[in-house]
């Protein structure tokens, strides 16, 4: 038999020819391989990593651009609320403090707005009126009588009468208010008596006059004219008069109108003396049904005007017409002192 060795060669080169042929493909696929993913992780790179840096700062500018337009009708705090819930954790912080400011500036502002009526004196709803009696201190059981009635009666105590100091004393025990009843020249006046202010007197006369007699009545809260109807119409002497309450802040004027020409309330506030004008007499006719009409006409001119002031005596008629009248008065009209009324209640 031939030999085989010769054989077997052929047979060992074409397997190395076979096995060099198969490692060449190998490389060449995971060359591609190789090639494939970073083909791959580049694509990735470029279309999902780079959007998704570029993306959030977008966000926020389209937001705050935005937001108003979604919200234009709402209030600013809402609309300050509304981008920060679009907004992500970190821009939230930036926003939040606006949020207080607006609530503080919300309640500064209504902490600044006028209280209704707070810090003054409470008024009345309705209409006021003021009870004057003249002519007191003639009498301490008169004065009794009126203090017993139950509402504000005012006090005007005239100088010079024998219980002038005691009625000031029970008066100002029981809180009611005082005012002095100065007496000046009416027309026609044969002799008008000492501390009687009549036109011509000088104004240190005046002043001399009005002093002596408020030291007789230390608690009065105001002066008004007993008769007068020629000296308030003196322009110099009621000048003479306002010069020296004003002087004295405390005083109001009450010009009780005896004549229709009196300028005592024009120059009054002319000073800036706080004045009232009288309303109704309430016993320009005497009797006790006379008064009781007076008193209706006085509820009347305080619903018409807002403010009344009636004047009235210490006859017995008119204290049991003032006596009947409380127990039937119109209560939709405040009764008031003269004080009360100029503060407005």
């Amino acid at each position: 038999m031939p030999p085989k060795r010769p054989g077997s060669k052929p047979r060992r080169r074409s397997t190395k020819s076979k096995r060099g042929q198969g490692k060449a493909p190998a490389a060449l696929v995971f060359l591609a391989g190789a090639a494939v993913a970073l083909l791959v992780m580049f694509f990735g790179y470029a279309f999902f990593y780079l959007p998704a840096q570029k993306t959030p700062p977008a966000k926020p500018q389209t937001a705050q651009v935005q937001a108003p337009a979604q919200a234009p009708g709402k209030p600013a705090q809402e609309a300050a609320q509304a981008p920060a819930a679009s907004q992500n954790q970190g821009q939230a912080p930036a926003q939040a403090p606006a949020q207080p400011a607006a609530a503080t500036q919300a309640e500064g502002q209504a902490k600044g707005q006028p209280e209704p009526q707070p810090a003054q004196l409470p008024t009345p709803s309705g209409p006021l009126l003021t009870i004057v009696i003249d002519d007191m201190g003639g009498s301490k059981e008169q004065a009794q009588e009126l203090l017993d009635l139950g509402f504000p009666v005012t006090f005007s105590i005239m100088p010079n009468l024998p219980h002038t100091r005691d009625v000031d004393e029970m008066a100002a025990k029981a809180k009611q208010e005082v005012i002095l009843h100065q007496p000046m020249e009416a027309r026609a006046q044969n002799a008008a008596p000492a501390g009687t202010l009549r036109p011509g007197m000088s104004p240190r006369e005046v002043a001399g006059i009005l002093s002596a007699h408020l030291a007789q009545v230390p608690h009065a809260a105001g002066v008004s004219n007993h008769q007068g109807s020629h000296a308030t119409e003196d322009q110099a002497l009621m000048d003479a008069v306002m010069a020296e309450l004003k002087l004295r802040p405390a005083l109001f004027f009450l010009d009780s109108r005896t004549s229709d020409k009196s300028v005592a309330a024009k120059e009054a506030a002319r000073a800036g003396v706080p004045v009232l004008s009288r309303a109704v007499f309430i016993d320009a006719e005497r009797g006790q049904q006379a008064a009781m009409l007076a008193l209706k006409q006085a509820e009347r001119e305080a619903k018409a005007k807002g403010r009344a002031v009636a004047i009235g005596h210490p006859h017995p008629e008119t204290i049991a017409a003032l006596a009947g009248w409380a127990m039937r008065r119109d209560k939709g009209v405040t009764v008031v002192t003269l004080g009360a009324q100029l503060k407005g209640g």
